[in-house]
């Protein structure tokens, strides 16, 4: 009986330890991460990589804890990112330009620029869309697949450097 009853226990220990750990591991690289001269934005997304990853290797300890063969998950798992992907074409477009955004920064958060034919200041750049404020207060949001296919104006490095635009 016990036999059955301690992998069981100690996959659900291992599970616990790896959700508190995902935290804290989190907050440290929160805390480390803001030390260095890193985008703000960067910062963050990276920050919310780490406990999913975390977790995944605690879930992947607690199967080895069971017995449970890893390598057929894993294969199944791949097919399902696969045909995920497959499946997701636009939305994996739209991350890739976003983390194309994130690494280049053509703009950030505050800037006014025009973008996807909008004219607006930056309010939030995601890793799927960059939301504009119009000058007549309106919100909009411009897919980063838009953003990368059309021109950039970024109206204020334009001022910074004291040209017209």
């Amino acid at each position: 009986m016990m036999d059955i009853i301690w992998p069981i226990l100690s996959a659900a220990a291992i599970l616990v330890a790896a959700w508190f750990l995902s935290g804290w591991i989190a907050g440290i690289v929160r805390a480390l991460l803001a030390q260095t001269r890193l985008d703000p934005m960067v910062r963050e997304h990276l920050v919310h990589l780490v406990r999913p990853l975390v977790i995944a290797i605690g879930i992947s300890a607690a199967l080895t804890q069971l017995d449970v063969d890893i390598r057929v998950l894993l294969v199944v798992l791949a097919a399902f990112a696969i045909a995920l992907g497959l499946g997701m074409r636009h939305m994996m477009e739209n991350l890739v330009a976003g983390a194309t955004l994130l690494t280049r920064r053509p703009f950030n958060v505050g800037d006014a620029v025009e973008v996807g034919g909008v004219s607006g200041v930056v309010q939030v750049v995601s890793m799927v869309a960059v939301t504009l404020q119009e000058i007549d207060g309106t919100q909009t949001t411009v897919t980063n697949a838009q953003v990368m296919a059309s021109p950039i104006r970024n109206k204020s490095r334009a001022a910074d450097r004291g040209q017209i635009t």
